[in-house]
């Protein structure tokens, strides 16, 4: 007797449904979880954004808290900071140069007589001319309404002195005009050297009494040109 035909299966067994099944729950899960990663890459992407925004405005804020608005130059609390960093690395390294501390002479009836918009040309033009004769490793500061400051850096004591006195004699060549006013700039000057071991007040305080010294003997001497010409 023939055995009997073998009957057609039509469709998909269970075990196939079940695999199929799982492999699109496999699949679901993995896009889901990808959505998931993408999420959180962009996340991250926006926080580290923001990051960089904030960091970037508190260096801005930073710097104009450490430089003088009127001649881009840093201000007291600048030069201050890195006159300090400044000496300590000399103690270090052994390193040694020399301050420099500039007054201008008759500054206040420039102020007073011609205006302060007279004054603050003044103030921009003696700032552009320091930073024009210094080595752009040297720091340039204003430290006082008409008070500069130059720290001649990693430099020989006797140099740099000479260097700051030819900056000096640059400054008082310098003059302006103001309408049909003539105004000379004239400067006093005084120098302190530091050393290894300096401390950075102290350094300032002796500056700023040889800059007085200085400020004293042109008086005696005569030798500041007069305050203003009308041509």
């Amino acid at each position: 007797m023939a055995p009997p035909p073998i009957a057609a299966v039509s469709g998909t067994t269970s075990l196939d449904n079940n695999h199929q099944g799982l492999t699109e729950d496999l699949r679901s899960g993995k896009s889901h979880m990808l959505r998931i990663l993408i999420r959180a890459l962009n996340r991250v992407a926006e926080v580290g954004r923001a990051i960089a925004k904030k960091n970037a405005e508190i260096m801005r804020l930073e710097s104009l808290a450490l430089t003088d608005p009127l001649t881009g130059l840093i201000n007291r609390r600048g030069f201050v900071d890195h006159l300090k960093r400044v000496t300590a690395g000399a103690q270090r390294y052994d390193d040694q140069g020399v301050l420099g501390y500039i007054d201008l002479d008759n500054f206040k009836p420039i102020n007073d007589e011609l205006g302060h918009d007279c004054g603050d040309e003044a103030l921009r033009l003696v700032a552009r001319t320091i930073v024009d004769n210094v080595r752009m490793s040297d720091l340039v500061g204003r430290i006082g309404g008409d008070e500069f400051a130059v720290l001649f850096v990693q430099t020989d004591i006797e140099q740099g002195v000479l260097r700051a006195r030819r900056l000096q004699s640059e400054l008082n060549k310098l003059r302006f005009t103001m309408g049909k006013t003539s105004v000379p700039v004239s400067a006093s000057l005084g120098t302190a050297p530091y050393i290894s071991g300096t401390d950075a007040k102290a350094l300032l305080r002796r500056a700023d009494s040889a800059m007085y010294l200085d400020k004293d003997m042109r008086r005696q001497l005569h030798r500041s040109p007069p305050l203003f010409q009308i041509r």
